[in-house]
């Protein structure tokens, strides 16, 4: 009898170790399949990134287009039709969107401490290039090495990733940090600061909105960048998987930077202003 229940035992346990072990699940990858809808996170008035058409009515930008393309090639991955979707969200309430399920991801932001904390940061899904917007009849500097000295006075915006760069990039050079962009015009219009340091969206949006108050744009060389990610929920593994081979294929493919340049034609951007060395 023993020896019936200990050969009962074993083949038991032996099939229960054959048994497949179930896959975690992912409630935003099956959410996603389920419903048909991709729902991305979308703030209102935000310049170049997403805004409403009055014409139209419809969210454009560029973290709009790539919402839209995402949904796109997740319709090829799950053999089925996916959906964008867009809910208005803020920069103070899109982490906790994204935790509660209200969004599914929001596809670019700096991939701070804190954000990966709290959600799986995911990315770069894109890169901003590092540029300056110099006061008139300044000399201009073309490389790091020219920047980073005393007398060459850089502004930037306090407690930004832009702020951050530049005095790491440039630590010998005299760092101004102010509160906002229109303090820091203010501050280049009076002589105070040499350099707006800021992001290429930043410096071009600038450059069509006060052309007078700057002398030009400076892209230091080598160029560097800032790079932006996407968040999504924390036990999303499968869509976080796919989503960062999504983003390596479309950055090396180039998709990315023709996603932009599209974007600042709408706007009425400058292009020709982008040097080809940047990507995006």
């Amino acid at each position: 009898m023993k020896r019936w229940l200990s050969t009962s035992f074993a083949i038991a346990v032996a099939c229960t170790g054959a048994l497949p072990v179930l896959a975690h699940a992912d409630p935003v990858w099956d959410r996603i399949k389920s419903s048909g809808h991709l729902v991305c996170g979308a703030i209102p008035n935000d310049p170049i990134g997403s805004w409403v058409d009055p014409k139209t009515g419809k969210w454009e930008g560029y973290e709009i287009e790539l919402c839209r393309s995402i949904a796109s090639d997740l319709s090829t991955t799950m053999g089925k039709k996916i959906e964008p979707e867009f809910h208005e969200t803020g920069w103070n309430t899109v982490v906790l969107d994204i935790q509660s399920q209200k969004i599914d991801i929001w596809p670019g932001m700096s991939a701070t401490p804190e954000r990966k904390n709290a959600l799986s940061m995911v990315g770069p899904i894109y890169t901003l290039a590092m540029c300056g917007m110099v006061r008139p009849n300044f000399q201009t500097k073309s490389t790091w090495a020219d920047l980073n000295r005393s007398d060459v006075r850089i502004a930037t915006v306090t407690g930004t990733s832009v702020e951050t760069a530049f005095k790491k990039t440039a630590p010998e050079a005299t760092q101004i940090t102010l509160a906002g962009y229109s303090e820091i015009t203010l501050a280049v219009q009076s002589g105070r600061a040499d350099m707006m340091g800021a992001d290429v969206l930043r410096c071009l949006n600038v450059a069509k909105s006060a052309p007078a108050a700057f002398g030009g744009i400076v892209y230091p060389k080598p160029i560097q960048s800032l790079g932006s990610s996407a968040g999504v929920l924390k036990s999303a593994d499968q869509f976080t998987a796919w989503l960062q081979k999504w983003s390596d294929e479309k950055r090396k493919s180039g998709d990315i930077k023709k996603m932009f340049m599209s974007v600042f034609e709408k706007t009425g951007l400058d292009p020709s202003k982008v040097p080809p060395e940047i990507q995006f």
